[in-house]
């Protein structure tokens, strides 16, 4: 039996009328769709040379001790360490150069935490300016006044031990002194 071109034509597009009909959501089951609830994720100024400050929900492990309504950004801006295994929670949203307090009373608060010791015990943070070996700040990991003497792009490492030694790092921008984050 041999079929024309035309009949071919208009059996194929009976086929593609079919399928297209079936591939179609009925307003029924357009209506149960429900998209989830979530956050919008911003990032901020004050990490640098690769890391990220945000408010999109921290790793489990670094949520302990906070009040967090689901489907909201997170109330700190925070950044991960290398190998996701650190976290910087930046209180004041910038560091600024100089001592604590700042120009309008605030300080540069951090919380430093590493994922075998959320709370920030045994963990020790030193900071210095991005590749430069000095100066130096030393501070303990935990909550902590981080207050640096020079304005630029800084590089925390954390160090800690559990089951053996470890080490993670936060660049974080320093505003020059007297200024205030934006």
């Amino acid at each position: 039996m041999k079929i024309n071109f035309e009949c071919r034509l208009a059996v194929l597009g009976a086929l593609l009328a079919i399928l297209a009909g079936g591939c179609t959501l009925s307003p029924t089951t357009a209506a149960q769709a429900h998209p989830s609830r979530q956050a919008a994720v911003h990032s901020f100024k004050g990490g640098c040379a690769g890391t990220v400050l945000t408010d999109a929900e921290p790793p489990l492990w670094a949520q302990g001790g906070w009040s967090h309504a689901k489907g909201t950004p997170w109330p700190v801006p925070w950044a991960y360490g290398t190998q996701n295994e650190t976290v910087a929670y930046l209180f004041a949203t910038q560091l600024v150069a100089g001592t604590s307090p700042r120009v309008d009373g605030s300080q540069n608060k951090v919380l430093w935490e590493a994922r075998d010791y959320p709370s920030g015990g045994n963990v020790l943070v030193d900071g210095h300016p991005l590749g430069e070996s000095q100066p130096v700040v030393s501070i303990p990991g935990g909550p902590s006044i981080t207050d640096v003497p020079t304005a630029g792009c800084w590089t925390f490492q954390l160090f800690w031990t559990s089951n053996g030694p470890h080490t993670s790092t936060i660049n974080l921008e320093v505003l020059p002194a007297g200024t205030l984050p934006s």
